[in-house]
């Protein structure tokens, strides 16, 4: 009896102590870092998205559950008209693609006639954007990341690393 006791005593107080779990963390870095390592920085507003249906998701030596949700994945191809460059982009339309799973942790859902400011890497001559850890966000205009990024001082002294 004494055990039983125990045991329930030691498993409710590892329930109560227990912190939040959460299934779709990222690591936040400033953005003067995700501008630093971004290929592509620019504001934008969405002026199609189509699927991508040549796209076929990579077959990887992982556990059944995981490859599923590999399997689930779409890519998006995402038209952007470019109201402001900060870096690595050119013209006035962009291409970006996007990828979103049935997972909970999938990447971001863009919508047509939307204002972004997008962070992307290149890949393969393409833009890559709007994954899940990315800066990737609806447009603020009156936001201090986007003050910033209009300042000349910053973008010059954010590609400069060890500079923070």
């Amino acid at each position: 009896m004494r055990a039983i006791f125990q045991a329930t005593l030691t498993v409710g107080l590892l329930i109560l102590s227990a912190q939040n779990a959460y299934s779709c963390t990222c690591l936040q870095i400033t953005h003067r870092k995700e501008f630093r390592q971004s290929d592509a920085v620019f504001a934008g507003t969405v002026i199609d998205v189509t699927e991508d249906t040549s796209y076929v998701p990579p077959k990887l030596k992982v556990s059944s559950a995981l490859q599923n949700i590999i399997d689930s994945t779409k890519r998006f191809v995402v038209r952007f008209k470019v109201e402001k460059k900060f870096k690595g982009v050119k013209g006035q339309e962009v291409r970006v693609y996007a990828f979103q799973s049935d997972s909970g942790c999938s990447g971001m859902v863009f919508g047509i006639g939307e204002s972004y400011l997008v962070y992307a890497d290149r890949t393969e001559e393409s833009l890559t954007g709007g994954n899940l850890c990315s800066r990737t966000r609806k447009m603020d205009r009156s936001s201090k990341e986007y003050k910033e990024l209009n300042s000349f001082w910053f973008r010059l002294s954010s590609r400069i690393p060890g500079l923070s």
